[in-house]
């Protein structure tokens, strides 16, 4: 599995488990964050995921996304599935032939949210 995951750009937790910067250690902690990001934030690799959405949003694919940030393309995308199935909601529509991905209602409201607590 870390052979799987080294290949694909995915970071493994510190051992021992998930550090305090990746995940949620307290209720009073989620309460503090907008009510919208709340269940994206609780496991394991929850503010990479976040930062990986901010990151891919001034781009037309997935694909120039992740060849301008240094990742591989299925990786990125992992994150991505991962942060919508984590809200319950697509956060972009994604490109099709001659389109662009644009941010979806939700996902603005998300990428609003994201910035405030990252800042």
């Amino acid at each position: 599995m870390a052979r799987w995951v080294h290949t694909h750009n995915i970071p493994l937790p510190p051992r021992g488990g998930a550090s305090h910067q990746t995940v949620l250690r307290t209720a009073d902690e989620a309460e503090a964050l907008p009510a919208i990001l709340r269940k994206a934030l609780t496991g394991p690799h929850a503010r990479q995921r976040l930062a990986g959405f901010l990151a891919v949003q001034p781009y037309p694919t997935l694909t120039e996304a992740a060849q301008d940030l240094g990742i591989h393309q299925s990786a990125l995308g992992a994150q991505i599935n991962r942060l919508e199935d984590d809200l319950g909601r697509p956060l972009f529509e994604r490109a099709e032939r001659g389109r662009a991905m644009k941010l979806t209602r939700f996902g603005k409201r998300v990428a609003a949210a994201a910035q405030r607590i990252k800042e």
